[in-house]
């Protein structure tokens, strides 16, 4: 992700105009599914000083969060080397950016009264390895080294903010498809949570897994689970958070409850481990934050089934000190009203034209006149009535305006329309370019 651009006194101006703008909905919270926590990854805060963190937890106070999740604290890469975010002593680690990154959350997280779970190790070769390979104990013995290393260094200095793990592997729903293969993935986890629940009895362990509905079927996911559920150590209070997948296309919406209602049924079996969702705020399509009505829907989709809802990542997508400030405008409204924002979405589209480059290529370009723009977020290309692009507004980028189109999508006669559309997904009247 890009570099923030945005002012520290802009931020903190913003995020007070934007309290006083959603204070005129009711004072009561409304009974709708809301994100209570984000994960945010080490490279987007290598460079944050102790006041952008208090903005960004003031911000995520604001949406009613209550949890961030530190994605993985050692990574090895492709090649062996290991890379840790904070001065690791275990051999071979080298600290990646030459900071303490984890002082530096749990440092802020506990001004700011915000729970955190701490990453494990990850390795590159996990999605390469089978599961009965001997490599996963190995990672997972590492991961109890680090797990020790990170509670001797942080525990005692802050306690409950210091709240849980995360487990990083991320298991889909073809890495064990064998009875045999689910007991090797269980005493994988065993591993770790023999030695996690000794040394941090209060802190819950929590694992994210993601699927794809064209490898398997929810059923066999949901026995795949069963079966490592039956013969996992989890304890009370730890935490199965799928994701949900939807802004990755593993899963779509049309599939979202089937998935979620099978999967509670395998949580059902295992007495006392929460069932939370992984919502995923993104479109992996475009790499662009996808609209907020999009985002509701997800996790009105799994309500019935799930207890609480985070999301990859909210902190990454709809920061107001990492991406247009109207995202988080709009989240909180609808935390406060219980429905989006119904304002008008007016585009400032002109000049639009495809034309033939000199590798026969084909580029449609289009200009903008920035001052007729009213709630735009972004704005939709679509070649023959099928979304082709999304070029979305970012703090400190200038907005993408021409594009190249894949001539082998072309007919004999074709119709693109661009169209704008505001952060919460409502699409303002557009144009059309035949050619």
């Amino acid at each position: 992700m890009k570099k923030i651009l945005i002012g520290v006194a802009w931020l903190v101006l913003h995020l007070s105009c934007t309290q006083r703008e959603v204070l005129t909905a009711t004072a009561s919270a409304v009974k709708k599914p809301k994100s209570d926590g984000t994960f945010i990854q080490s490279y987007l805060v290598r460079n944050w000083t102790d006041e952008r963190w208090q903005q960004e937890f003031a911000a995520l106070k604001q949406a009613g969060m209550h949890y961030l999740v530190l994605g993985s604290t050692l990574n090895t890469d492709k090649e062996g080397k290991m890379y840790s975010i904070f001065p690791s002593k275990l051999p071979g680690v080298v600290n990646r950016y030459g900071n303490d990154l984890v002082e530096n959350c749990l440092r802020n997280a506990k001004l700011a009264g915000i729970k955190v779970f701490i990453g494990l190790n990850f390795d590159e070769k996990w999605w390469t390895t089978p599961i009965s390979s001997p490599w996963i104990t190995e990672q997972m013995e590492l991961g109890n080294r680090l797990a020790k290393e990170l509670v001797d260094r942080y525990k005692s200095r802050y306690g409950g903010t210091m709240y849980g793990w995360y487990w990083v592997w991320e298991v889909d729903n073809i890495k064990a498809t064998t009875p045999a293969a689910h007991a090797q993935l269980a005493a994988a986890l065993n591993i770790n949570l023999h030695f996690l629940n000794g040394l941090t009895p209060d802190m819950p362990f929590m694992l994210c897994p993601f699927f794809n509905y064209r490898l398997g079927s929810s059923q066999e996911t949901a026995n795949m689970w069963k079966n490592v559920f039956s013969a996992a150590n989890f304890k009370e209070g730890d935490i199965f958070a799928p994701q949900d997948c939807i802004g990755a296309g593993g899963l779509e919406m049309q599939v979202l409850d089937e998935w979620f209602a099978a999967l509670k049924t395998a949580v059902d079996t295992k007495p006392g481990l929460l069932f939370w969702v992984d919502t995923e705020t993104f479109d992996q399509r475009f790499w662009t934050s996808a609209p907020l009505d999009r985002f509701v829907k997800q996790m009105e989709i799994v309500a019935p089934y799930v207890s609480n809802y985070i999301t990859f990542a909210y902190s990454h997508y709809y920061s107001p000190g990492y991406n247009n400030p109207q995202f988080h405008k709009d989240y909180l409204y609808y935390t406060r009203q219980g429905k989006l924002p119904e304002e008008d979405v007016q585009g400032g589209i002109e000049h639009t034209v495809v034309n033939r480059q000199n590798d026969h290529s084909l580029e449609f370009s289009w200009s903008v006149k920035s001052s007729t723009e009213k709630n735009v977020a972004g704005y939709y290309i679509f070649l023959n009535d099928s979304l082709y692009a999304d070029c979305q507004y970012k703090p400190g980028k200038q907005l993408t305006t021409r594009i190249k189109i894949n001539t082998g999508l072309v007919r004999s006669d074709n119709e693109i329309y661009i169209a704008p559309y505001s952060a919460s997904g409502k699409m303002g009247a557009g144009i059309r370019q035949r050619f």
